[in-house]
Protein backbone atom coordinates (compact mmCIF):
# COMPACT_ATOMS: atom_id res chain seq x y z
CA UNK A 1 0.00 0.00 0.00
CA UNK A 2 1.53 3.01 1.24
CA UNK A 3 2.00 7.00 0.23
CA UNK A 4 1.60 6.16 -3.21
CA UNK A 5 -1.79 5.03 -3.22
CA UNK A 6 -3.47 8.36 -3.32
CA UNK A 7 -1.11 10.04 -4.34
CA UNK A 8 -1.85 10.58 -8.23
CA UNK A 9 -5.90 10.13 -8.14
CA UNK A 10 -7.64 12.67 -9.69
CA UNK A 11 -9.54 15.36 -6.66
CA UNK A 12 -12.95 15.58 -6.84
CA UNK A 13 -14.02 18.97 -5.96
CA UNK A 14 -17.15 18.98 -3.77
CA UNK A 15 -17.76 22.97 -3.24
CA UNK A 16 -21.71 22.45 -2.17
CA UNK A 17 -20.31 20.52 1.04
CA UNK A 18 -18.79 22.60 4.25
CA UNK A 19 -16.39 20.58 7.30
CA UNK A 20 -16.44 22.58 10.48
CA UNK A 21 -13.42 20.88 12.64
CA UNK A 22 -10.80 21.27 14.67
CA UNK A 23 -7.42 19.45 14.15
CA UNK A 24 -6.34 18.35 17.38
CA UNK A 25 -9.87 16.29 17.59
CA UNK A 26 -9.13 12.53 16.43
CA UNK A 27 -12.99 12.41 15.30
CA UNK A 28 -12.51 15.64 12.99
CA UNK A 29 -8.90 14.12 11.45
CA UNK A 30 -10.81 10.74 10.92
CA UNK A 31 -13.16 12.59 8.91
CA UNK A 32 -9.97 14.47 7.24
CA UNK A 33 -8.22 11.26 6.67
CA UNK A 34 -10.91 10.07 4.64
CA UNK A 35 -11.40 13.25 2.63
CA UNK A 36 -7.92 12.92 1.93
CA UNK A 37 -7.93 8.86 1.26
CA UNK A 38 -10.63 9.10 -1.49
CA UNK A 39 -9.19 12.80 -3.02
CA UNK A 40 -12.15 14.68 -2.15
CA UNK A 41 -11.84 18.45 -1.69
CA UNK A 42 -14.75 19.91 0.47
CA UNK A 43 -14.77 23.31 2.27
CA UNK A 44 -13.07 23.21 5.89
CA UNK A 45 -13.98 26.02 8.76
CA UNK A 46 -11.40 25.70 11.70
CA UNK A 47 -13.53 26.16 14.87
CA UNK A 48 -11.59 27.17 18.27
CA UNK A 49 -12.91 25.04 20.84
CA UNK A 50 -10.60 26.35 23.60
CA UNK A 51 -12.78 30.06 22.35
CA UNK A 52 -15.93 28.08 22.71
CA UNK A 53 -16.97 28.91 18.41
CA UNK A 54 -18.32 25.29 18.76
CA UNK A 55 -20.95 26.83 21.10
CA UNK A 56 -22.04 29.89 18.38
CA UNK A 57 -25.37 30.21 17.80
CA UNK A 58 -24.28 29.14 14.11
CA UNK A 59 -23.06 26.13 14.83
CA UNK A 60 -25.51 25.00 17.47
CA UNK A 61 -28.27 25.23 14.48
CA UNK A 62 -26.55 22.20 12.46
CA UNK A 63 -25.45 20.13 15.91
CA UNK A 64 -27.57 21.16 18.99
CA UNK A 65 -25.18 18.67 20.65
CA UNK A 66 -22.23 21.35 20.10
CA UNK A 67 -19.91 18.94 19.23
CA UNK A 68 -17.14 18.49 15.93
CA UNK A 69 -16.89 17.42 13.46
CA UNK A 70 -20.38 18.93 11.62
CA UNK A 71 -20.36 17.97 8.25
CA UNK A 72 -22.61 19.83 5.47
CA UNK A 73 -23.85 18.65 2.02
CA UNK A 74 -26.41 21.41 0.64
CA UNK A 75 -28.85 20.73 3.07
CA UNK A 76 -28.15 17.34 5.06
CA UNK A 77 -25.99 18.04 8.23
CA UNK A 78 -24.58 15.03 9.69
CA UNK A 79 -22.77 15.50 13.22
CA UNK A 80 -20.44 12.03 13.97
CA UNK A 81 -17.74 11.32 12.51
CA UNK A 82 -18.58 7.42 11.74
CA UNK A 83 -21.59 8.53 9.80
CA UNK A 84 -19.85 11.02 7.74
CA UNK A 85 -17.42 8.84 6.78
CA UNK A 86 -19.44 6.13 5.55
CA UNK A 87 -21.68 8.68 4.08
CA UNK A 88 -19.06 10.42 2.11
CA UNK A 89 -17.93 7.00 0.81
CA UNK A 90 -21.25 5.48 -0.11
CA UNK A 91 -22.10 9.04 -2.08
CA UNK A 92 -18.85 9.86 -3.58
CA UNK A 93 -16.48 7.00 -3.85
CA UNK A 94 -17.91 4.29 -6.41
CA UNK A 95 -14.37 2.31 -5.67
CA UNK A 96 -15.90 0.31 -2.60
CA UNK A 97 -12.22 0.61 -1.50
CA UNK A 98 -12.64 1.94 1.87
CA UNK A 99 -15.91 0.72 2.60
CA UNK A 100 -16.69 -2.75 0.92
CA UNK A 101 -19.94 -2.72 -1.52
CA UNK A 102 -20.36 -6.57 -0.71
CA UNK A 103 -22.92 -6.83 2.83
CA UNK A 104 -20.36 -8.84 4.63
CA UNK A 105 -17.33 -6.63 3.85
CA UNK A 106 -19.09 -3.46 5.11
CA UNK A 107 -20.53 -5.27 8.56
CA UNK A 108 -16.95 -5.81 9.10
CA UNK A 109 -15.87 -2.33 8.46
CA UNK A 110 -18.62 -1.06 10.46
CA UNK A 111 -17.99 -3.58 13.19
CA UNK A 112 -14.55 -2.01 14.24
CA UNK A 113 -16.26 1.41 13.48
CA UNK A 114 -18.68 0.67 16.05
CA UNK A 115 -15.56 -0.85 18.56
CA UNK A 116 -14.28 2.98 17.94
CA UNK A 117 -17.27 4.70 18.69
CA UNK A 118 -18.60 2.52 21.90
CA UNK A 119 -15.19 1.83 23.39
CA UNK A 120 -12.05 3.78 22.07
CA UNK A 121 -13.32 7.29 21.69
CA UNK A 122 -14.85 7.60 24.87
CA UNK A 123 -12.18 5.91 27.05
CA UNK A 124 -9.95 9.19 24.79
CA UNK A 125 -12.58 11.48 25.91
CA UNK A 126 -12.12 9.86 29.58
CA UNK A 127 -8.75 10.68 29.66
CA UNK A 128 -8.02 13.77 27.81
CA UNK A 129 -10.77 15.92 28.84
CA UNK A 130 -9.89 16.58 32.35
CA UNK A 131 -6.37 17.23 30.92
CA UNK A 132 -7.46 19.76 28.49
CA UNK A 133 -10.29 20.81 30.38
CA UNK A 134 -10.17 20.84 33.85
CA UNK A 135 -6.60 21.55 34.91
CA UNK A 136 -5.84 17.86 35.54
CA UNK A 137 -2.30 16.83 34.64
CA UNK A 138 -2.06 13.81 34.25
CA UNK A 139 -3.98 10.38 32.92
CA UNK A 140 -5.75 8.79 35.75
CA UNK A 141 -4.58 5.12 36.71
CA UNK A 142 -8.66 3.64 35.54
CA UNK A 143 -7.94 5.41 32.32
CA UNK A 144 -4.79 3.80 31.96
CA UNK A 145 -5.74 0.02 32.72
CA UNK A 146 -9.03 1.32 30.50
CA UNK A 147 -6.78 2.23 27.56
CA UNK A 148 -4.27 -0.99 28.31
CA UNK A 149 -7.38 -2.94 27.99
CA UNK A 150 -8.56 -0.99 24.61
CA UNK A 151 -4.92 -1.78 23.45
CA UNK A 152 -5.40 -5.52 24.20
CA UNK A 153 -8.16 -5.85 22.22
CA UNK A 154 -6.76 -4.33 19.38
CA UNK A 155 -3.54 -6.85 19.55
CA UNK A 156 -6.28 -9.65 19.25
CA UNK A 157 -7.98 -7.97 16.21
CA UNK A 158 -5.11 -8.04 14.06
CA UNK A 159 -4.14 -11.91 14.62
CA UNK A 160 -3.28 -12.83 11.45
CA UNK A 161 -4.35 -9.82 10.00
CA UNK A 162 -1.97 -7.02 8.44
CA UNK A 163 -5.42 -4.44 8.77
CA UNK A 164 -8.00 -4.04 11.50
CA UNK A 165 -10.88 -3.83 8.65
CA UNK A 166 -10.10 -6.58 5.81
CA UNK A 167 -6.92 -7.04 3.56
CA UNK A 168 -5.86 -3.61 2.75
CA UNK A 169 -6.50 -0.09 4.56
CA UNK A 170 -10.17 0.81 4.84
CA UNK A 171 -11.98 3.36 6.93
CA UNK A 172 -11.83 1.19 9.80
CA UNK A 173 -8.14 1.35 9.94
CA UNK A 174 -8.91 5.17 9.31
CA UNK A 175 -11.05 5.71 12.13
CA UNK A 176 -9.39 3.62 14.54
CA UNK A 177 -5.77 5.37 13.56
CA UNK A 178 -7.36 8.46 14.67
CA UNK A 179 -8.10 7.74 17.69
CA UNK A 180 -5.44 5.09 18.53
CA UNK A 181 -2.51 7.59 17.89
CA UNK A 182 -4.31 10.00 19.82
CA UNK A 183 -4.50 7.28 22.64
CA UNK A 184 -0.99 6.66 22.41
CA UNK A 185 -0.14 10.18 23.27
CA UNK A 186 -1.78 9.78 26.78
CA UNK A 187 -0.77 6.36 27.08
CA UNK A 188 2.45 5.09 24.83
CA UNK A 189 1.81 1.63 22.83
CA UNK A 190 4.38 -0.56 24.34
CA UNK A 191 5.73 -2.11 21.49
CA UNK A 192 6.61 -5.01 23.24
CA UNK A 193 3.31 -6.23 24.82
CA UNK A 194 1.36 -4.95 21.71
CA UNK A 195 3.97 -6.12 18.55
CA UNK A 196 0.82 -6.23 15.96
CA UNK A 197 -1.00 -2.92 16.95
CA UNK A 198 2.39 -1.26 16.89
CA UNK A 199 3.47 -2.56 13.55
CA UNK A 200 -0.64 -1.86 12.42
CA UNK A 201 -0.26 1.95 13.76
CA UNK A 202 3.46 2.49 11.74
CA UNK A 203 2.34 1.06 8.45
CA UNK A 204 -0.77 3.58 8.72
CA UNK A 205 1.88 6.01 9.66
CA UNK A 206 2.96 6.01 6.14
CA UNK A 207 0.22 6.38 4.13
CA UNK A 208 -0.08 9.62 2.70
CA UNK A 209 -3.19 10.67 4.24
CA UNK A 210 -2.36 9.97 7.43
CA UNK A 211 1.08 12.43 6.55
CA UNK A 212 -1.27 14.77 5.53
CA UNK A 213 -4.81 14.81 7.19
CA UNK A 214 -3.41 13.15 10.84
CA UNK A 215 -0.05 14.32 11.78
CA UNK A 216 -0.83 18.29 12.33
CA UNK A 217 -3.57 18.05 14.76
CA UNK A 218 -2.16 14.88 16.54
CA UNK A 219 0.81 17.29 16.71
CA UNK A 220 -1.57 19.81 18.55
CA UNK A 221 -2.99 17.76 20.63
CA UNK A 222 0.38 16.49 22.19
CA UNK A 223 1.66 19.79 22.95
CA UNK A 224 -2.00 21.10 24.94
CA UNK A 225 -1.73 17.58 26.53
CA UNK A 226 2.26 18.06 27.46
CA UNK A 227 2.15 22.34 27.91
CA UNK A 228 -1.74 23.32 28.38
CA UNK A 229 -1.31 25.61 25.33
CA UNK A 230 -2.30 25.73 21.71
CA UNK A 231 -1.32 28.00 19.03
CA UNK A 232 -3.76 30.67 17.30
CA UNK A 233 -2.00 30.48 14.21
CA UNK A 234 -3.44 26.65 13.47
CA UNK A 235 -6.72 28.74 12.95
CA UNK A 236 -6.98 30.14 9.91
CA UNK A 237 -10.64 29.66 8.15
CA UNK A 238 -12.09 28.60 5.77
CA UNK A 239 -9.63 26.79 3.34
CA UNK A 240 -9.94 23.45 1.13
CA UNK A 241 -8.97 20.01 1.89
CA UNK A 242 -6.64 20.35 -1.53
CA UNK A 243 -5.33 23.32 -0.24
CA UNK A 244 -4.21 21.70 3.04
CA UNK A 245 -2.91 18.36 1.06
CA UNK A 246 -0.95 20.73 -0.98
CA UNK A 247 1.28 22.14 2.20
CA UNK A 248 3.25 19.00 1.57
CA UNK A 249 4.12 15.90 4.51
CA UNK A 250 6.80 18.26 6.06
CA UNK A 251 3.94 20.93 7.45
CA UNK A 252 2.43 18.40 8.91
CA UNK A 253 5.01 16.80 11.25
Amino acid sequence: MGQSSSKNAVTTGLKHCTLWKTDRSPACRAVMMALDAMNLSITEVDVNMDKGEHRSPELAVFNPLQTLPIFKDRELVICDSHAINTYLASRYCDSGRFLPKDPGGRALTEQVMHYDSGVLYPRYRAAAYPIMYENCRFVMPQNVCEIECAYRDLEGMLVGRTWVGGSWPTLADITVAATVSTLSVLVPIDKLRYPRLSGWLYRMSEEIYYITANKKGLGEFARRIDLGVYDESDFKCPRSSIKRRGCGPEKHS
